[in-house]
């Protein structure tokens, strides 16, 4: 078994790339790897409320953001929130309702460093 973490810099100015991490982590649950995401610079912003409830996919499947989170998430996909990247993003941790452990530079570090393979998606 294998450990990926996935690194996800981009949030709501790109709306349409914000699918991909979850996809990608959930295919490696399913595959009996470990996963884990890490949110970090404006990738962080996809947690804004109410943002992943009203972004759809672009596969016509009717599907959200937020039913990608969840079912990430349902399948044991471990969500890290960048500490550092709150004020760039201006959102409040207590105003996020998905489940994520918050971490600094040090735990990022750690991560990356404990991964089999990471991937960086922008």
């Amino acid at each position: 078994m294998a450990q990926f973490v996935y690194v996800q810099t981009r949030g709501r100015e790109a709306p349409e790339r914000c699918f991909t991490v979850f996809f990608m982590a959930t295919v490696a649950r399913a595959l009996d790897d470990d996963a884990a995401i890490i949110f970090t610079q404006t990738g962080l912003s996809i947690f804004s409320p109410g943002f992943a409830q009203t972004q759809r996919a672009l596969d016509d499947s009717g599907k959200t953001l937020a039913d990608f989170i969840r079912n990430a998430y349902d399948q044991g996909v471990i969500f890290y929130g960048c500490r550092l990247s709150l004020p760039l993003v201006k959102i409040d941790p207590s105003d996020i309702s998905w489940p994520l452990t918050w971490i600094g530079a040090a735990d990022f570090h750690s991560l990356l460093l404990e991964a089999d393979r990471t991937v960086y998606l922008s």
